[in-house]
């Protein structure tokens, strides 16, 4: 959502995202590159010799040839424009980001963590992890290793924000769009204008099932390590430290994946 939200809100402004179906997640972003694999083919990484999909841990080894590299490949892509990235693994080295961009001003997403871990766990598998380097244990299960991503972010966030650094709420820029995006846009400095309109129209309340996540956090041996991760986080921003205020149930869920299925069908 936020890198639709900046890409609207800056048009002319060149969008990197990481996402690969740009035009079905993020149509904004017409640079053609996946932001991960940029920082993949310049930086090396612990552990990864490059012929497995992704490294297992997301965290490159700070280079300062890497890193003139990557800021000119930067460059070269904007043109001239403003640029936007908009990459949730770059909460894990913003120093490293720093030393390309000094100038750079960062945008910290943070959504209560259950709805989050869900979108993590759900498939199965770890493409859709936060993969810092305690998060990428193999010996953790998947939900916890969810849960450590998570914690990590916010532990990084807490280390390193000063004040080129913004919170931006999932929640409070759904609940309030206009007051939200408005206050994002004077921190960095985006004019008032059509963007800034079209922006406030991303953010749309949904209702979801949140069945999976409830039903993990009940059944899952991992239970108090879980919510040991998650109460820094869930303390300073308010968060629930369960999910079992969430709507869910067998029957939702087993609705909502059928509607999923009927839409791809249809589309």
């Amino acid at each position: 959502m936020m890198g639709r939200i900046l890409g609207l809100a800056c048009p002319d402004a060149c969008l990197i995202s990481e996402h690969v179906e740009k035009d079905r997640e993020i149509p904004e972003d017409a640079s053609g590159v996946e932001d991960h694999r940029l920082w993949w083919n310049t930086f090396s990484y612990p552990g990864w010799d490059g012929k497995s999909a992704f490294p297992p841990v997301e965290v490159p080894v700070a280079s300062d040839d890497a890193i003139r590299s990557l800021r000119d490949q930067y460059l070269k892509i904007a043109d001239g424009r403003r640029l936007i990235v908009k990459n949730p693994s770059h909460v894990l080295y913003p120093d490293i980001v720093r030393a390309m961009f000094p100038d750079a001003m960062f945008v910290y997403c943070v959504r209560n963590p259950w709805p989050t871990l869900q979108s993590m766990i759900r498939k199965g598998h770890e493409n859709f992890l936060l993969r810092s380097e305690r998060a990428a244990n193999p010996s953790h299960s998947l939900f916890l290793r969810a849960a450590i991503g998570w914690a990590d972010a916010n532990a990084a966030w807490l280390q390193h924000h000063d004040e080129k650094w913004i919170v931006a709420d999932y929640d409070r820029i759904v609940e309030s769009p206009q007051q939200s995006i408005g206050e994002l846009c004077d921190f960095l400095g985006i004019p008032e204008g059509e963007g800034r309109d079209k922006a406030c129209s991303v953010p749309r309340p949904s209702s979801h099932d949140y069945y999976v996540i409830k039903e993990a956090f009940r059944t899952t041996p991992d239970r108090f390590q879980v919510v040991q991760e998650l109460k820094a986080g869930c303390q300073h921003f308010g968060y629930p430290l369960d999910p079992f205020e969430l709507t869910g149930s067998l029957a939702g869920h087993v609705l909502e994946y059928l509607t999923r299925k009927v839409r791809k069908l249809a589309a």
